[in-house]
């Protein structure tokens, strides 16, 4: 049963990643909460199937590397550049959400096994 509901998420999560590209090219605001889902089955994945914590860490580089980035932005620039920058941020906000979703649902379902 475990196995299978791995391969459900790698599934659903390698099926939601071309619809997260499309919204970029095609309506942006769907890209501002559809990434959610892609991140949540990615954190949720490498939270079952490995131990090591810098391997579960792996999502979360990139998500903080990009809110940095946008926050370095916001305070260094301005004008239009500042309203990209926060454009920018308000986009790395899904994938944070789906991060935390998927550490937490791991953390309920380790704790119940327990």
């Amino acid at each position: 049963m475990k196995r299978h509901f791995d391969l459900i998420l790698l599934a659903v999560f390698l099926l939601s990643l071309p619809v997260c590209i499309w919204s970029w090219f095609g309506d942006i605001t769907v890209l501002l909460y559809i990434t959610v889902i892609p991140f949540f089955c990615l954190q949720l994945l490498l939270c079952r199937v490995t131990r090591s914590l810098s391997a579960r860490l792996v999502p979360v580089l990139p998500v903080l590397l990009a809110l940095a980035s946008a926050l370095y932005y916001l305070v260094r620039d301005s004008g239009w550049d500042r309203l990209a920058a926060l454009i920018f941020a308000f986009a790395s906000i899904a994938p944070t959400v789906g991060i935390a979703l998927g550490w937490l649902v791991w953390w309920l379902m380790h704790r119940r096994k327990q």
